[in-house]
């Protein structure tokens, strides 16, 4: 069996391909990685090769030793991922020390990703303790929510109590919250820090002005958390955009939702909600 044809494989070229159908994937925009499992490394081992030179990691990932990782490459595009995913994808190999890596299959003109630093340092972060799940690492650009940074307030709990209001399900999904990073460089060290210290409480990470980080243990949870994400941010916007809301889910109703359902929803965000009125309302008048 070729390795394209493995299964990881097959769902990581799925997750591209309806990434680029939402639109979330312009040009080279967006990225994703996924951690290989024991019985994957093995059933795939006679497809690498390891002649390819070990590259130094910028800061070191110890716990990532021996690791393996399918990505996507710098500069590629999703849309061609299911086309060609031995020239726009790749696997690495991290070193016992995992202070270095080298390309042991895939990107025959390419290298990985341009994110891999904050790839990694989330990897290393959601593995912590022989973590099984968190094997997935997605970064798009849903218009939506990157148009949403230019108008509420960025801050995790104000940004968390708004999406959650959109779809009384959303708790659900993601009770935790999100994290919101200010505008940073991509792919410098920087974000990867920013990054990190978001995802020590947050699953979702949204970088603003540019797009959104998300992980998941599957691959079909990972694109599901970020296809409600941007549902939420394009009904959040075409509320603002109609005037705003005369009524909406309130913080007895979310608590009665968490009660029903044993949720540890962030408090934070449950009683954040009268603030982000005001802060909508002047908003949308100052724009008006």
């Amino acid at each position: 069996m070729n390795l394209e044809e493995q299964a990881f494989a097959q769902e990581f070229i799925r997750l591209a391909t309806d990434g680029d159908a939402r639109g979330w994937h312009e040009r080279n925009g967006g990225n994703l990685s996924y951690r290989l499992t024991a019985a994957e490394i093995e059933a795939c081992a006679d497809c690498f090769h390891n002649t390819a030179p070990w590259n130094a990691i910028r800061t070191a990932v110890p716990v990532l030793g021996g690791s393996f990782f399918l990505l996507t490459g710098s500069g590629k595009c999703m849309r061609n991922v299911r086309f060609a995913p031995a020239e726009n994808t790749g696997i690495i190999e991290i070193n016992a020390a995992g202070n270095a890596y080298r390309l042991v299959w895939g990107l025959t003109d390419g290298k990985p990703t341009s994110e891999l630093p904050t790839h990694l340092a989330v990897h290393a972060l959601k593995c912590t303790g022989g973590k099984e799940g968190n094997r997935v690492i997605y970064h798009a650009h849903p218009a939506h929510l990157i148009a949403l940074t230019f108008i509420l307030p960025l801050d995790d709990a104000l940004f968390t109590r708004e999406l959650w209001e959109m779809d009384i399900e959303n708790p659900i999904v993601f009770p935790e919250g999100i994290g919101i990073v200010p505008w940073v460089i991509p792919g410098s060290e920087a974000a990867a820090a920013a990054t990190l210290e978001k995802m020590r409480s947050y699953r979702v990470v949204v970088w603003a002005h540019h797009g959104t980080f998300v992980c998941g243990d599957t691959f079909g949870d990972t694109f599901g958390l970020m296809d409600v994400l941007e549902k939420s941010a394009q009904i959040c916007g075409e509320i603002i955009a109609m005037g705003g809301k005369r009524q909406t889910v309130t913080e007895k109703n979310l608590r009665d939702l968490a009660d029903m359902y044993d949720l540890k929803l962030n408090e934070a965000a449950l009683s954040a909600n009268s603030e982000l009125e005001i802060g909508i309302k002047l908003c949308y008048t100052v724009h008006k």
